[in-house]
């Protein structure tokens, strides 16, 4: 689970920068970035599209609202006075805020331009249009478009001449005699020269909301096809990129100017032109700049070599993994990912771990077709092989290959709802598996990424006869030591800090550092709405857990919940629950894998 607020919107920030530049005066309003507001939304404020993902969701009963509250939005957006706001939505899950801030700007400031832009926008420009308080859509990067779209609401000119933009026919934006259907313009070509770009105008935002950590862009446009992806819809498929010292001007601008020495690199895919990686490493190295630097979008294993390693560690690099996806080469095939595998990761990890860096390989759970059984191998062949991994259960991002295939197959139809297109909100079935099951396949690969070495201990264990459930829980809560101790970066916030054996089960607390509340920072809304399951994300990874480690199916009831101390679960069997049959699944391809392993290495 990655922490809500963290990421600098940089690409507001390149807007901004262009702009100002032109004379115009501008502002950054970051709501995610207002962390202390997040909240468990109450019942009677939950609006219609919540509901409906409550209600798909096999499991959770909660909606958090990530970010500023409305009442913090609605000043900012007052007190602005602004002509124009630009609202920049990503994911189309989000879509529903985007739209109650066009609407809450029509409120507040009715003679205002409202643009929206973003992923959401340029995918799905129809649905957005729909929206009357929304003037229009920006398609794609906007830089190059931003300011024409910005002189012609100045000067209240029509639209139909701008490039890269959507807008509803009408209302003065176009010369029709009679309004018709929206006008979608020719998208602007690419920015083909990414060091003639201003560097973002990050002076905007307060680097103390960020732990002191900025995104970096250093190149855009991915020349892979894989069929999960829809970075081609706003950055396309040819790799543009900045010049080594340009990125590292930009780096040591931080540095001097800001003390910001820490930066998520959020590119598609930066080690495409290894060259220009040594490069960049060997100006870090040559200016003395000491930052530390992450890939929080994976980088893939071709071209990579030692030397490469060597250097990249030497500069900086921490905290990034492999985009792998799945272990079955077949499939790989299908998803145009060919040129990775397990072995090619499994080597390439070695190489960073020579000098002392740990990585990760990325899976997905759940793609179109994928049985219960290849979900469950995947995550058991790289625990057995001692990969370091994490999961992400798949969904459909429309506007990729995947979603035109679940189209298809009729998993899901044009006319869904938009925000259920959530990867975490488990409302559709793969074609192989319900949403239920997807959701508590997922579960197992998560508990075996947190204790992948508590699991194959279970598994070699209960050769030997039945684990009880006071062994499992005593082993749990040491590898959930030693865990913390190593200073590991966890993508699972489910960390055991006691575990013991009551009456009716297993009584299990979490640390109050990795628990799904502190790490989302939601704790003391929890304990002001006495919400009593927020976290049970994090017992139901943990229940997974033990059960591979004793053979017994189990399940998670969140019990308490308290500030400052973690969150307490009930962990008991599970009896005839959805999770029984997964959990004996991954069980039984553990065992077997694990056999396997040791058979050959014998």
């Amino acid at each position: 689970m990655v922490e809500v607020g963290r990421h600098v919107p940089i690409g507001l920030a390149y807007l901004s920068a262009t702009l100002r530049a032109a004379g115009h005066e501008t502002a950054v309003f970051d709501a995610l970035a207002h962390v202390e507001d997040n909240h468990v939304v109450p019942d009677d404020e939950l609006t219609a599209v919540e509901r409906l993902k409550l209600a798909t969701h096999p499991r959770w009963r909660h909606v958090v609202h990530w970010g500023a509250r409305w009442e913090r939005i609605a000043e900012a957006v007052a007190g602005s006075g602004a002509d124009v706001v630009g609202i920049s939505c990503m994911f189309t899950p989000f879509y529903e805020s985007a739209y109650d801030l066009a609407r809450l700007t029509g409120e507040l400031l009715p003679d205002a331009a409202v643009l929206l832009g973003g992923q959401h926008g340029t995918v799905f420009f129809h649905h957005t249009l729909q929206v009357p308080e929304i003037d229009a859509v920006v398609l794609g990067e906007a830089e190059s478009t931003i300011l024409p779209l910005v002189d012609a609401v100045e000067r209240g000119l029509p639209f139909e001449r701008l490039e890269g933009v959507a807008f509803r026919c009408g209302a003065g934006r176009c010369t029709c005699e009679v309004p018709g259907a929206p006008h979608v313009r020719p998208r602007a070509p690419f920015v083909p020269d990414l060091d003639a770009l201003l560097m973002p105008a990050v002076d905007e935002l307060d680097f103390a909301r960020y732990d002191h950590t900025t995104t970096l862009i250093t190149s855009r446009g991915c020349p892979f096809s894989c069929t999960f992806c829809t970075v081609h819809a706003t950055v396309g498929r040819e790799f543009r990129a900045r010049s080594p010292r340009n990125v590292v001007d930009e780096i040591e601008r931080y540095v001097r100017e800001l003390g910001v020495r820490r930066f998520l690199v959020e590119d598609d895919n930066f080690t495409f032109d290894i060259d220009r990686v040594h490069a960049i490493c060997d100006e870090v190295l040559a200016r003395g700049l000491d930052v530390r630097l992450r890939l929080p979008n994976g980088i893939t294993v071709v071209k990579l070599t030692e030397e490469l390693v060597a250097k990249m560690v030497a500069a900086g690099f921490e905290s990034l993994f492999f985009g792998l996806e799945t272990t079955d080469v077949e499939r790989l095939r299908r998803m145009r990912k060919g040129f990775t595998s397990l072995p090619k990761v499994a080597a390439g990890a070695s190489l960073f771990e020579k000098y002392g860096l740990s990585v990760n390989g990325s899976l997905i759970a759940g793609l179109p077709g994928q049985a219960l059984g290849e979900i469950v191998q995947d995550s058991v062949n790289c625990a057995v092989q001692r990969v370091r991994f994490y999961t992400n259960p798949f969904y459909p991002i429309p506007g990729s290959p995947d979603y035109r295939t679940c189209l298809e197959k009729g998993l899901i139809d044009p006319l869904t709802e938009p925000a259920l297109f959530d990867q975490f909100n488990f409302a559709f079935g793969n074609g192989e598996l319900t949403a239920e099951q997807l959701y508590w396949a997922w579960i197992g690969t998560q508990a075996l990424a947190l204790w992948p070495d508590y699991l194959v201990e279970g598994s070699a264990r209960r050769e030997g006869g039945p684990v009880t459930p006071a062994e499992a829980a005593r082993r749990l809560v040491e590898h959930s030591s030693r865990l913390k101790s190593s200073g590991q970066r966890l993508d699972v916030c489910a960390v055991v800090r006691d575990c013991r054996v009551v009456e009716e089960g297993l009584l299990v607390e979490t640390s109050r550092e990795d628990c799904f509340c502190a790490v989302q920072r939601v704790a003391d809304d929890v304990r002001r709405s006495g919400t009593a399951d927020l976290c049970l994300f994090s017992g139901d990874v943990i229940a997974a857990a033990i059960a591979c480690y004793t053979g017994v199916p189990l399940a998670a009831e969140q019990i308490a919940s308290e500030v400052g101390r973690g969150c307490a679960f009930l962990v008991r069997p599970a009896g005839d629950g959805p999770a029984a049959p997964i959990q004996r699944e991954f069980v039984t391809r553990l065992d077997a894998t694990r056999r396997d392993a040791v058979a050959t290495a014998g």
